[in-house]
């Protein structure tokens, strides 16, 4: 029900996108239609101004003698003419560049639509949040049906460890890395969210960038003149769009390592790791997480056996986590911990 409703919300969220887009294609190309028939008019008056100068240059040269208003005429005619032909070139340059805001918009909100969709895509195919047939069995038995898989009754601990995030959906999952080793692997809905602010706005910058380069190669433009306004405009845009998605992309989802081989849990790059030896047992923990929206925060806690506990992961996808909890505690021949039975 609930994927039913976020398929809904993104295929309107996706269809309001084509929508506004098209409607700003249309009003923008209608503008630089009319702004280029307006340059062209604008080329031809000048264009006219300059026959006419060129004509009343040559009829007064054409005079059998010339007198000094004659010879003075033509002076000033001549440097008009040469004013006026560099506004009719710079006109004629303008308009072989009019097309560019048009096309750097048309690519900019195409390149960002097509991510939008590329990504909501890739969130609702959720490949994080489904189960292997494994998976599947482990959720649908009892734990004490599961084959190898130890159990530590009456040794649930009341006091959780904190939460090292909170989400409503699956950040993380852990999986083999290898033959000895587990990890907390980033889901594709928070894959989707990082890659969308670090994509999204980069379509408009690189048709700036290309723009820039093409006119410093191929031109003789000092660097001063260079469009260097249009492409700040478009690195405040993307720098902070980019720094947004590096940050979920890297930093929204533990990093925890669990290798066989050398006993020891990381769980982040620069903590100290925890031996196989110290861990007495595994529980899982079903936290109401409140705010603006409640939900439930479901959380892999590792007890230590010196009376502390840390967490492992959390999130709220609770199939997921179940799964997950067993496949750590089968892998490091660890009990779980559940409550007494009466």
């Amino acid at each position: 029900m609930k994927k039913g409703i976020f398929s809904l919300l993104v295929v309107i969220f996706v269809l309001l996108g084509i929508g506004k887009v098209a409607s700003q294609i249309r009003t923008s190309w209608q503008h630089q239609q009319n702004m280029q028939v307006s340059l062209q008019e604008n080329i031809a008056n000048q264009k006219a101004k300059l026959q006419a100068m060129d004509e009343d240059i040559a009829r007064t040269q054409a005079k059998p003698r010339l007198s000094d208003h004659d010879r003075w005429l033509i002076g000033h005619l001549s440097k008009s003419r040469e004013k006026l032909a560099t506004v009719i070139a710079g006109l004629e340059k303008t308009g072989q560049h009019i097309h560019r805001p048009l096309i750097r918009q048309w690519v900019g909100h195409g390149f960002m639509l097509a991510v939008f969709v590329v990504m909501a895509g890739l969130a609702l195919s959720g490949r994080s949040n489904h189960l292997t047939k494994e998976e599947q069995r482990w959720r649908n038995s009892e734990l004490n049906e599961i084959p190898q898989l130890q159990l530590s009754p009456g040794q649930v601990r009341h006091t959780t460890a904190p939460l090292s995030n909170a989400s409503n959906f699956v950040t993380g999952r852990i999986k083999p890395r290898n033959r000895h080793q587990l990890g907390v692997t980033r889901s594709s809905t928070l894959t989707a969210m990082g890659l969308a602010f670090l994509l999204a706005p980069q379509g408009t910058l690189a048709v700036d960038v290309y723009y820039l380069v093409d006119t410093l190669l191929s031109t003789s433009t000092p660097l001063a003149e260079l469009p260097w306004n249009t492409l700040s405009n478009s690195l405040m845009v993307s720098i902070p769009f980019a720094l947004a998605g590096l940050y979920v992309l890297m930093f929204t989802t533990g990093s925890a390592r669990i290798d066989r081989q050398r006993q020891q849990i990381q769980l982040d790059a620069n903590g100290q790791p925890i031996e196989f030896r110290e861990v007495e047992s595994l529980q899982l923990n079903q936290l109401l997480t409140t705010g603006q929206r409640s939900f439930v925060n479901s959380q892999i806690q590792l007890n230590l056996r010196d009376g502390s506990s840390v967490s492992l992961l959390s999130h709220a996808g609770k199939d997921q986590m179940y799964v997950d909890l067993i496949r750590v505690a089968l892998f490091m021949d660890k009990p779980i911990a559940v409550p007494q039975a009466n």
